[in-house]
């Protein structure tokens, strides 16, 4: 794995990395304030891509904006990855947030030849959260608005909490164990994205996600590639029903159900792959 800097359109520098293989050109766009080890099988140069994304900005080593941290602002993040790239034609995989800037970024650049859509919808995420049937929706809803502002305003207990369990090996084995991350997750990746995900400064993470909350539901009529969306069955952040009607309304959509959780990017990092090998082959890029 590579990095290097990347300046976006308002001037923040961007901390982009690359598996430095010379494949089908690929951007990620992942998680929010999710590091590499996110994707393991398409870290290996020798995975079938080159593939290319960011750490969000304000997260370290990308810097803290001069801008904003709107769903624009994260589109120009990854337009400067793939000026950098140079790439004349690629492919996206978007993951939870990364859908949102998948799919911005579609309709906005006509480059992109194809989107994978994981485990995420094209805006109004906040209205998707927390699908449990015994919680209301207007209470979901209310819950997820406060915890957002609650990192916010939390300090440094918090962080120093939240930095603990990174760094405890039995909190990956926890998750596992619960079914929170399904079992056929490897333990050690686990480990490390944990790791790197709960070392995030809990007070910026909250404004990530504030911004999220702000990103209203896509007319997505702009959106002319193909877009495969994936949906996991037992997905508790994400509504899957809320990820096959956005597959329903873009244009040239259509939706697989896989039997996961939100973090299928850990359990079927393999299967991800294939996946974009399969729409690579159907839009004819590589």
């Amino acid at each position: 794995m590579t990095q290097t800097a990347v300046t976006s359109a308002d001037g923040t520098t961007i901390a982009a990395w690359s598996n430095g293989g010379d494949g089908i050109p690929l951007l990620i766009c992942n998680g929010l304030a999710s590091s590499p080890a996110a994707w393991p099988t398409l870290r290996d140069p020798d995975c079938g891509f080159d593939a290319r994304t960011w750490f969000h900005r304000g997260i370290p080593p990308s810097s803290v904006p001069h801008g904003g941290v709107e769903m624009s602002d994260h589109v120009a993040d990854a337009l400067a990855v793939v000026e950098d790239a140079g790439w004349d034609q690629y492919l996206v995989v978007g993951w939870s947030l990364g859908v949102n800037i998948a799919l911005e970024l579609a309709a906005v650049d006509d480059r992109v030849a194809g989107v994978l859509a994981l485990a995420g919808v094209p805006g109004g995420s906040a209205q998707a959260m927390l699908p449990v049937a015994s919680i209301p929706r207007d209470v979901a809803m209310s819950l997820v608005s406060f915890t957002t502002a609650l990192l916010q305003t939390s300090g440094a207990l918090l962080g120093r909490l939240v930095h603990r369990l990174g760094e405890l090996p039995t909190t990956a084995e926890l998750l596992k164990s619960t079914g929170a991350i399904g079992a056929s997750a490897d333990l050690t990746t686990v480990r490390e994205a944990l790791r790197d995900f709960l070392a995030m400064d809990v007070t910026w993470y909250g404004h990530l996600a504030s911004a999220l909350q702000r990103h209203q539901p896509m007319d997505l009529s702009a959106v002319s590639c193909p877009v495969v969306y994936v949906s996991a069955a037992q997905d508790f952040v994400t509504d899957p029903a809320a990820v096959e009607a956005a597959a329903e309304r873009t244009p040239r959509g259509r939706v697989e159900r896989w039997d996961a959780t939100h973090f299928l990017v850990l359990e079927y990092p393999d299967r991800v792959r294939d996946a974009l090998l399969e729409l690579a082959a159907d839009v004819e890029i590589g």
